[in-house]
C-alpha cells in the first residue's frame, strides 16, 4: 500500500510539474501587442543602429584607402568580410530577440511572428551567403575584385528587395492592436531613422 501510496504521490508530482511547466511555457510564447511591438521596433532599431555604424566604418576605411591613392585589397577584403560578420551577429541578436519575445497575441499572431522570423531569417541568410562569397574574393587583380564586390552589393540588394517583399506579404494580417501600440511605442517612431 505504501509503493502505490508513494507511486500515486510521485506520478501527482509530475503531472503538476508538467501542467505548471506548460502553462509556464503558454505564458512566454504570446505577448501583449505593446510588449511584442516594443521588442520588435527595439531590436529593429539596435539593429539598423549597428549597421549604419557599421557601414560607416567601412566607408570610412575604403575612403581612407582610397586617399592614398593605392587600394590595399587584401586590407579592403579584410574590412568587408569583417563587416559582414558583424551584420550576420548583429542580425542573429535581433532575430533572437523576435523569438524570445513570442507571438503577439492578436489574430493571426502566430502568422505574423512567423513571417516576421522568416523575413528577417532570410535577411541573415543573405548577409552570410554574402560573408562567404566575400571570403573568396580575389587580391591579386583590383579590376576583378571591385568587379566582384559591386556584384556581390547588388546581390545582397537584390536579397534586401526581396525581404521588403515578405514584409509587405505581412500586411494582410494588420490588427489595429499592432497598429495603435506601434503608433504609441517611441522605439518605432525611430524605426528607418
Amino acid at each position: 500500500m505504501r509503493t502505490t501510496t508513494r507511486s500515486l504521490a510521485v506520478t501527482a508530482s509530475l503531472l503538476l510539474v508538467l501542467v505548471l511547466s506548460s502553462a509556464a511555457a503558454g505564458a512566454t510564447r504570446n505577448s501583449t501587442p505593446q510588449k511584442w511591438v516594443h521588442v520588435f521596433c527595439g531590436s529593429v532599431v539596435t539593429w539598423e543602429k549597428s549597421v549604419k555604424t557599421q557601414t560607416s566604418k567601412l566607408n570610412q576605411t575604403l575612403n581612407d584607402l582610397k586617399a592614398t591613392g593605392k587600394v590595399d585589397i587584401p586590407t579592403a577584403k579584410t574590412k568587408l568580410v569583417g563587416f559582414l560578420t558583424k551584420v550576420v551577429h548583429s542580425t542573429d541578436t535581433m532575430v533572437s530577440q523576435i523569438k524570445a519575445v513570442g507571438a503577439p497575441n492578436v489574430k493571426n499572431g502566430a502568422k505574423i511572428q512567423s513571417g516576421v522570423v522568416s523575413a528577417f531569417t532570410q535577411l541573415r541568410k543573405a548577409f552570410q551567403d554574402a560573408k562567404v562569397t566575400a571570403t573568396k574574393l580575389p587580391t591579386n587583380n583590383a579590376k576583378a575584385f571591385s568587379n566582384k564586390a559591386l556584384a556581390l552589393a547588388q546581390t545582397i540588394q537584390s536579397s534586401a528587395n526581396r525581404i521588403g517583399v515578405a514584409f509587405r506579404a505581412l500586411d494582410k494580417y494588420s490588427t489595429a492592436p499592432l497598429n495603435n501600440a506601434a503608433m504609441k511605442d517611441t522605439a518605432c517612431q525611430h524605426l528607418g531613422g
